[in-house]
């Protein structure tokens, strides 16, 4: 057996990703949709928001957006806002038939990687497995983050209704109603 070497550097780099992640304040984030104004993350505040990176020619994130359509029928009038970003290589322009091709009940628009890494505060250093999924609480903290490779892809639909449920229950900011109806956004193109 050969024994590699490991640096300082790789040690605590892999040290920090193995630590759970702890809430934090959202930093601003936008998306941007072909022919439409950009949603940004503050104007859903108040809301449970789930945030899914994909890329819209990535099969795994094909099939994650076919199995959240009747999640977010579902949620929507809870008061769950469901957005999808896709950061491949061309989604300006690939955005329009991806919503066409999935009918997706929320919107969905694009953004650059170095936009979503900035947001996600990741290094490049790190590969980037998509579908990405972020989850919002109503006060606007990230209090989820699960990456394509992880444990909570391997039963999406179930895991996602998990924390759903689990940012639903909690306490809602002062001020804010829950269980009533929520407006959802528009798809990004029509």
């Amino acid at each position: 057996m050969r024994t590699v070497p490991i640096s300082l550097f790789t040690c605590a780099a892999l040290a920090l990703a193995a630590q759970p992640a702890q809430p934090r304040r959202s930093p601003p984030f936008s998306i941007l949709r072909p022919d439409a104004q950009p949603l940004t993350l503050a104007s859903f505040r108040g809301k449970v928001v789930a945030l899914v990176f994909i890329s819209t020619t990535c099969p795994h994130c094909q099939e994650f957006t076919g199995k959240l359509v009747p999640i977010a029928k579902e949620y929507a009038p809870r008061g769950v806002q469901f957005l999808e970003c896709a950061v491949n290589e061309g989604a300006k322009a690939a955005v329009p038939g991806f919503v066409q091709q999935f009918q997706p009940p929320f919107p969905v628009g694009f953004n650059t990687q170095a936009a979503v890494d900035e947001y996600l505060r990741r290094s490049i250093l790190f590969t980037f497995y998509v579908p990405h999924v972020v989850f919002l609480d109503r006060n606007g903290m990230i209090v989820g983050d699960f990456e394509g490779e992880s444990d909570f892809m391997k039963d999406a639909a179930a895991n996602t209704r998990k924390e759903l449920d689990k940012l639903l229950t909690a306490k809602a900011p002062a001020g804010k109603k829950t269980g009533s109806p929520a407006k959802t956004v528009g798809t990004a193109s029509k």
